[in-house]
């Protein structure tokens, strides 16, 4: 279970509506064309954030709005889990988690919540996930996205949420449309693995090709190298960080995600690799928009 097919009418809750970051979200998703029905901060009931109305507990809210299955979770670190807790057991399947630094420990509990309720996490440190028609969670493609994104069959997976906005432009801008995209989130361990993302858009009837964004270190990386994970459909992965390979090894750098470990390959090997299995990897903009012209 990852996400299905949403559209402008599907309702979204904002947990942590009234905070800045809330409240900026409920903004631009509003803007943007996204159902946003409601808020969840307690202690704030009663309230409203950009005409809609803030709820004490996501019970209370689904009680109000009882189609509601999609949250966005913006609140501090330590509650986050609480959060998700709470969603899942009043039947919120789809979480986005747009919060940073959630401890890893967190992050396992949280899995093995929504595992045992049938629900999917996206995140934490994910800044969304969009798809046309015009749906989208979280921050992803800015303020206005579907005046700028254009629509088409690519699929963007990305461990990196910068990156699946920049390869999001740079394809609109060279003629290449998008049907979803994924920032899965630069952490270690997060809810849903590229693995997961990618073998659902390649179940997509919509989705023609794969463009990822994967940075080094990532064991999903070894899977393709060694032929464990094999892609169904035309894909292209852009693999950067060259610099890392002239870097002690074993040490974080950029996202905590980006690790090169002792007696791993480096990043150019591990481009040969991928090459020499026919995967077609890249390692600047132009190469990646060069391909997926070509797929």
């Amino acid at each position: 279970m990852i996400w299905e097919s949403f559209s402008t009418d599907t309702p979204v809750l904002i947990q942590g509506m009234t905070g800045k970051e809330g409240q900026r979200m409920a903004k631009w998703l509003i803007a943007s064309g996204v159902n946003v029905v409601a808020g969840v901060t307690p202690g704030k009931g009663g309230q409203e954030v950009e005409g809609r109305p803030v709820f004490n507990t996501v019970a209370e809210a689904r009680t109000a709005f009882p189609d509601v299955t999609v949250t966005s979770i913006v609140i501090p670190p330590a509650r986050v889990v609480g959060a998700v807790e709470e969603a899942v057991q009043v039947g919120i399947r789809y979480l986005h988690i747009l919060t940073e630094q959630v401890p890893v420990h967190d992050v396992m509990r949280m899995k093995d919540i929504a595992h045992t309720h049938r629900a999917t996490i996206l995140g934490p440190s994910s800044v969304g996930y969009l798809q046309f028609p015009q749906f989208r969670i979280g921050y992803l493609g800015g303020e206005s996205p579907f005046e700028t994104v254009k629509e088409g069959g690519t699929a963007i997976v990305s461990t990196s949420g910068g990156m699946t906005n920049e390869l999001m432009m740079a394809l609109s801008r060279n003629g290449i449309g998008v049907r979803v995209a994924f920032a899965l989130g630069g952490d270690r361990v997060v809810g849903t693995t590229l693995e997961e993302a990618i073998s659902w858009c390649e179940e997509h009837p919509e989705v023609a090709s794969l463009a990822l964004f994967v940075e080094p270190g990532r064991p999903f990386l070894n899977a393709l190298c060694d032929g464990s994970f094999v892609f169904k459909k035309p894909a292209v992965v852009f693999l950067a960080g060259e610099a890392l390979d002239d870097l002690p090894r074993g040490l974080p750098y950029g996202h905590t995600g980006t690790m090169l470990g002792e007696g791993e390959l480096t990043v150019r090997e591990t481009r040969q690799k991928l090459r020499e299995r026919g995967i077609m990897c890249v390692a600047t903009m132009s190469e990646f928009i060069h391909v997926c012209k070509e797929l």
